[in-house]
Order: structure tokens, then C-alpha cells, then sequence
């Protein structure tokens, strides 16, 4: 009996002296200092509304958060960064017009896609009205890409559901606005940015005695 208690002591003591360990500073996996000036295209999603620009905003606080001096210009929406180069896609022609004409060497592009709700919603909720919850599913998927070439230095995804306040479904496609996007969506944002800006990110460890 006296041995197993004193195992378990032991035990305890070094799960207790783990616990008391010095954590170390991780830096970023990815380094965007290396990439100079860095553009960003606002997500494109098919979803209507503001919650594609509110998670983009929350995805440039993420990646700018731990790489104090990072360049990062925001280039709008794809859409209209196409119509002015003339061209239908964010290909390697549009990617290395973007580069000439805003000094860059890389560029973040990304996508919110939404599942089509599992079940049928009518109309809108009104703006006041946040008890009234959806069942939103959606990926976000992010890449950065060398405009030299078109080619993908990096890329992550995300996936998050949840139901959330202030959204609709309409046409075929989710419509978001709330009057408080932090209080409607702010959750989901959260994780999807979270999780796909990782690298981007200070992480802390514990170190090993």
C-alpha cells in the first residue's frame, strides 16, 4: 500500500513540476516580412451581404497581429479588380497584373462557401429580431499565391456550423446583415479565422525539463 501511495506522489509531483514549466515563444510558421508587400483580395463567397468583408477584416487582424511591420494592401473585391484588368478570373494573367500595377510579389485569395440549409427558411429575419437562428454551414479556404507565377505558396481551410442570428436565405443564397455582426456572427468568424491563420501566429510551448 505504502509503495502505491508513494508512486502516486511521485506522480503527482512531476505532473505538478510539468505544469510549472517555462512556456517558449513559437514564431509564425510563415514569415510574410519575406514577401515584402503582401496584397488582399476581399473573399469572394456565395453568400450575399456583409459577412464576407467582416470575416476578410478579421482574417488581416489575424495575420497582422503577431507580424508587427508586414505590408498588407487591400485590394477590394474581385470582382471589381477584374473588370478594371478586363478579365473573367483570378488567374495567373490577373494575378501578375495585380503584382505590376500594386508593387506586390504575393497575394492572399480566398472563399466562404455555404452549404444550402438542411432545412427550408422563408424570407428574412429582420434586424432587430436576433432570437431568430439559422443553421449556417460553411469552408473557408485561403491561399497565397506568387504573382510571378500563379502558383500557391501556402493554403489552409476551415470549416465551422452553427446556427446564428441575423441571416436570411433567399434566391438560393444566405444573406447576411446585422445591425451587430460581432453579437450575429462573430463566433463563426472567430473559428474559421482561428483555425486558418494558424502559421501566421505566435504559438507557446512548454519546454522539457
Amino acid at each position: 500500500m505504502k509503495r502505491t501511495f508513494v508512486i502516486a506522489g511521485m506522480a503527482l509531483i512531476m505532473m505538478i513540476l510539468a505544469g510549472c514549466a517555462p512556456k517558449v515563444m513559437v514564431p509564425p510558421k510563415v514569415d510574410l516580412i519575406n514577401y515584402e508587400v503582401v496584397g488582399l483580395v476581399e473573399l469572394e463567397s456565395n453568400s450575399r451581404g456583409d459577412f464576407s468583408p467582416y470575416v476578410t477584416q478579421r482574417f488581416l487582424e489575424a495575420i497582422s497581429e503577431d507580424q508587427p511591420g508586414v505590408m498588407i494592401v487591400e485590394l477590394g473585391k474581385a470582382n471589381d479588380l477584374l473588370a478594371e484588368l478586363g478579365m473573367n478570373t483570378l488567374g495567373p494573367e490577373a494575378l501578375k497584373a495585380l503584382g505590376e500595377k500594386f508593387n506586390l510579389n504575393t497575394i492572399f485569395t480566398g472563399n466562404l462557401d455555404f452549404a444550402e440549409p438542411s432545412t427550408k427558411i422563408t424570407g428574412f429575419p429582420t434586424v432587430s429580431s436576433m432570437g431568430v437562428q439559422v443553421k449556417v454551414s460553411t469552408v473557408l479556404t485561403v491561399r497565397l499565391r506568387d504573382v510571378h507565377t500563379g502558383a500557391t505558396l501556402w493554403t489552409a481551410s476551415a470549416r465551422d456550423e452553427r446556427e446564428i442570428a441575423g441571416v436570411g436565405w433567399n434566391a438560393g443564397f444566405f444573406h447576411f446583415d446585422a445591425e451587430d455582426p460581432d453579437r450575429a456572427y462573430g463566433k463563426m468568424a472567430e473559428k474559421l479565422v482561428r483555425d486558418v491563420s494558424k502559421d501566421y501566429r505566435v504559438t507557446y510551448v512548454r519546454q522539457k525539463r
